[in-house]
């Protein structure tokens, strides 16, 4: 495993970090996390080499995810990693219940501090929030009680934004969403560039976005990934993408399989930054070409719109268009779409509410959308 320096903080995280908005679940539940499994995924990834574990409160849905961590990281193994969270700010409406927020996260970790604390998915909605509940005042106040180590934030809005917010506090770290689809897309490699020049160590989410790059790719984008010198599976494909930028402390993975983990972390171990010359990154450009013509909507999975009020399942019916789409299999999957196990998670039972909409990280009018695939793939 490779570590790298995370900016001027003087931690070295390894260039693969566990994140935990995907653990394995039972029955297909969201919110039911499978606890052996996930132990057994974590524990093995730290025993391999895994130093930085990454949660927050909307995993798996309120603390459901940090819960897990507290069983998970028992017996001395809270002790071998650095464990970050992060402040949900729209979760609150005064500064106490942000640092009620804080507190219970330690509680429900089971921790007395947090290495790396962020504030939380900032766009420029959450980032006004954020100055309202004086969050700074709070930061500051943890950091000073040892509570948080290390403070940083992460990003979900304009690259604009990205540069007001760097230069608003003294952050060691953030977290960008990069992935070779998403170069330029919120703050993108602009951004990622701008931070190091600052200083800041930046970890990476979203590399696969939300899996999409790990399925297997179209026709048209084998034949320009066949022009590579390197032989990789389309999950190799994105994270390699990540970890061959010098400027990333830490790529975060999702894990959820075993056979996930050992292949993210024999990918770790023989990528490095600047390991591709400029032909493999061209590749990257022709095939970020091809596949623009192909994804409709670009969702990552990440369940932040969940749960939906009519019990819309939002994410599924997005996969099944985008991947009806990107493989040319679209009456393949109306047909998944319109089955009867599907029925009351269908984009029909969607009451254009508009709650979905504040919680998207990446701006979608969900409600749209999901009236745009009622329209055209709905039974009649």
């Amino acid at each position: 495993m490779e570590y790298r320096k995370l900016g001027n903080t003087g931690l070295e995280l390894s260039s693969l970090g566990f994140g935990t908005m995907r653990f394995p679940v039972i029955d297909g539940v969201f919110s039911n996390i499978d606890i052996d499994k996930a132990k057994e995924l974590v524990r093995y990834a730290i025993d391999s080499g895994i130093n930085y574990v990454d949660t927050a409160y909307p995993y798996h849905l309120n603390g459901t995810s940090e819960k897990a961590l507290k069983e998970i990281l028992a017996d001395g193994y809270r002790e071998k990693v650095y464990l970050g969270d992060k402040l949900s700010v729209w979760a609150c409406e005064t500064y106490e219940d942000c640092e009620e927020m804080f507190n219970s996260q330690l509680e429900r970790t089971g921790s007395d501090h947090f290495d790396l604390y962020f504030l939380h998915s900032m766009d420029s909605l959450f980032w006004e929030r954020a100055n309202k509940l004086n969050v700074f005042k709070l930061f500051d106040k943890l950091i000073a009680e040892g509570k948080i180590k290390h403070i940083g934030f992460s990003f979900h809005g304009k690259y604009e934004l990205f540069e007001e917010i760097v230069n608003a506090y003294h952050w060691e770290f953030c977290l960008l969403q990069i992935n070779y689809m998403d170069t330029d897309y919120q703050a993108g490699i602009k951004g990622l560039e701008y931070a190091h020049k600052k200083g800041l160590g930046v970890l990476v989410m979203e590399p696969l976005k939300g899996g999409q790059l790990a399925n297997e790719p179209p026709k048209s984008v084998k034949e320009i990934w066949a022009k590579s010198d390197f032989d990789l599976s389309p999950a190799e494909r994105g994270i390699s993408f990540v970890l061959n930028r010098p400027e990333v402390s830490c790529v975060l993975s999702g894990m959820n399989a075993m056979k996930q983990v050992n292949e993210n972390m024999d990918l770790a171990a023989r990528f490095f930054p600047n390991t591709y010359n400029e032909k493999e990154l061209d590749i990257y450009k022709e095939v970020r070409a091809e596949f623009s013509k192909l994804i409709k909507i670009p969702c990552t999975r990440c369940q932040y719109c969940m749960p939906c009020l009519a019990g819309v399942d939002i994410p599924a019916n997005f996969e099944y268009y985008n991947m009806g789409h990107m493989h040319s299999t679209v009456d393949h999957a109306k047909n998944f779409y319109n089955r009867p196990f599907f029925d009351r998670k269908r984009s029909t039972q969607c009451i254009d509410c508009g709650v979905c909409i504040e919680k998207c990280p990446q701006h979608l009018d969900i409600p749209r959308i999901l009236n745009k695939i009622s329209e055209e793939w709905a039974a009649k």
